[in-house]
């Protein structure tokens, strides 16, 4: 239990706030609001994106690792990854404004399945081919990677629920990517 609760406090680290007090921004007054890498790099520049996705990124991965090598269940990492992406989401200490967590899962899903993570990238270079957006290739490559471990792993279903509060979060982007493409 501690492990997932620190899992959950290391998610509430946003390193797209610390970079915007480096640099003097409130990121949540600027363009989406959003405490992300997207937001940073679109306010502060390419340098700042990649700073945050790898800090965040890096949140996810260490908690897969660290539970790991203290031999925890799959099941029982697979739900601290839970914790640290909700940390993310919804950090406690910020009135659950976070961001958006796309960096943290995909960091974790890295470290949980890195064989999979080919699943999730071989169907967003696919889907980005096809609808031209990021964020419809992303909920694709998401939906399909979930299934996919959900399938193959015992603990990959409770992975999954990591990947449906990520999208939940992305619910107002993804809608505003498939109006344009159902009028189509």
């Amino acid at each position: 239990m501690l492990y997932i609760i620190i899992s959950y406090l290391l998610g509430t680290i946003l390193f797209a706030g610390i970079v915007g007090k480096l640099k003097k921004v409130n990121l949540q007054n600027e363009n989406s609001g959003n405490l992300g890498a997207r937001n940073a790099g679109r306010t502060l520049g390419k340098w700042a994106f990649a700073i945050v996705a790898v800090g965040d990124a890096l949140k996810g991965f260490l908690v897969v690792i660290i539970g790991r090598a203290l031999e925890f269940s799959e099941p029982t990492i697979a739900f601290a990854v839970i914790a640290v992406t909700l940390g993310h989401l919804y950090p406690f200490w910020n009135k659950g404004r976070g961001g958006k967590g796309v960096a943290t899962i995909v960091g974790a899903m890295l470290a949980f399945s890195p064989l999979y993570i080919l699943v999730l990238l071989a169907s967003f270079l696919v889907s980005m081919l096809a609808t031209k957006s990021a964020t419809l290739s992303m909920v694709i490559s998401f939906v399909l990677y979930g299934v996919v471990i959900s399938i193959v792993m015992p603990a990959g279903i409770i992975l999954s629920i990591a990947l449906i509060f990520v999208l939940w979060k992305q619910r107002k982007s993804i809608m505003e990517r498939v109006r344009p493409h159902v009028l189509e």
